[in-house]
């Protein structure tokens, strides 16, 4: 069954992302849950616009492997937004 993942794994989640966000705007829209032994995040990456699909796949890249540094044995989804069509507008918010 799934459930919520703990206080001290939300907080890492939190940390990580604010840490190795670098050159995205925001993350927000944060989920997180565990089934078994998975523990799944989603969240919306957003960047600037002007941002090629490489530099935003870099970024990614960097988020996933910390977060799964961190998080042993979770499952990263990422849904990258241009600024324009962020539904949030700031810096990086988790």
């Amino acid at each position: 069954m799934d459930r919520a993942v703990d206080d001290e794994t939300q907080a890492k989640i939190r940390e990580t992302l604010s840490r190795e966000a670098t050159g995205a705007i925001e993350v927000h829209g944060l989920r997180t849950r565990g089934a078994g032994r998975v523990i799944f995040i989603e969240f919306h990456l957003v960047v600037p616009a002007a941002m090629s699909v490489g530099d935003a796949h870099v970024i990614c890249d960097r988020l996933e492997a910390a977060l799964q540094e961190e998080v042993k044995g979770c499952h990263v989804t990422i849904h990258v937004e241009p600024e324009t069509e962020a539904h949030h507008k700031g810096v990086v918010v988790v």
